[in-house]
């Protein structure tokens, strides 16, 4: 989830989905990954795959697009089947203009969709960003369907909630969002994920103390068509979180804690990684994925 800075609006903001969908056909074509659709709740969906294998299932957050994992869908191709789609808002998925179609339901449904289309039950789920945001509400809700999860550089939900609420470097860091709230249309389609997710950041801690804590299991889950194995938001799945420790919008304290929503918790922290570990750091990190998958 694009919890980080806000990118340049403007002309970029609006000629930037036929962007994103040039640099994925370009991508693909340039790697030799295989360029595909699927159907999933409600829209279709884009995605690159390769290999062979057990399925690796990257998804990138705002504002990027299957490209974001290159490397890594290079390197574990060689034994695995990788698949990255283009999350829905972002071409050549489809990017529908009601905000209700970006809430969690329907996200969760995109995945339901896509593994159900690749003919796989379950699936190791690398997620950054908002993707990481989905990973966390979907690996804890359908544990059969995800057999270890990797995230990077994604706030667990309950902890970023509690950060923007009673964190004042955190709430500064992520003021930022504030703006796709109050941005006038046209906007990039993407924004309507932050409109449609119940965390909204406050101005300030005291802004905070007057706002009523959102049920996250009601928004997260309200008319699924799979029911959720729980609703706690806590995971019974193997996790990995790595973390560039340098990211300028998730900070460090959205770390702490982490261990009582997780029962199989590692964490990785890399000192001088942004937001982007994996293309920063991508030979520790595919060896840390690598090590993870082996135990």
């Amino acid at each position: 989830m694009h919890r980080r800075r806000l990118l340049a609006t403007g002309i970029w903001a609006l000629t930037a989905p036929l962007q994103l969908s040039l640099a994925s056909g370009q991508t693909a074509a340039a790697s030799g990954l295989q360029e595909a659709y699927a159907t999933g709740d409600g829209v279709r969906l884009y995605f690159v795959r390769s290999g062979e294998g057990p399925l690796m299932l990257f998804l990138h957050g705002h504002p990027d697009s299957s490209s974001l994992y290159g490397p890594q869908l290079e390197e574990f191709s060689r034994d695995h089947l990788v698949v990255a789609p283009n999350l829905r808002g972002y071409p050549p998925s489809d990017a529908p203009d009601n905000v209700e179609a970006y809430a969690m339901p329907r996200l969760l449904g995109d995945l339901h969709a896509l593994l159900d289309h690749l003919g796989r039950e379950r699936c190791i789920l690398i997620a950054n960003d908002w993707g990481g945001y989905v990973a966390w509400v979907f690996a804890s809700a359908y544990p059969g369907r995800v057999d270890r999860l990797i995230i990077l550089n994604a706030p667990h939900p309950w902890i970023f909630l509690r950060e923007v609420r009673g964190n004042a470097a955190q709430i500064e860091a992520s003021q930022y969002e504030r703006a796709f709230h109050t941005a006038a249309p046209p906007y990039p389609r993407w924004y309507n994920y932050y409109r449609a997710d119940p965390i909204k950041v406050p101005a300030s801690i005291a802004e905070s103390a007057a706002a009523a804590t959102p049920d996250l299991a009601t928004h997260f889950f309200a008319n699924v068509e799979r029911p959720p194995v729980a609703t706690s938001l806590r995971l019974s799945v193997p996790t990995l979180v790595i973390w560039g420790l340098r990211d300028a919008t998730m900070l460090p304290g959205l770390l702490d804690g982490l261990e009582g929503y997780v029962q199989e918790l590692t964490v990785l922290r890399i000192d001088d990684a942004g937001h982007y570990p994996m293309r920063s750091h991508t030979a520790l990190v595919n060896d840390a994925i690598r090590n993870f998958m082996r135990h």
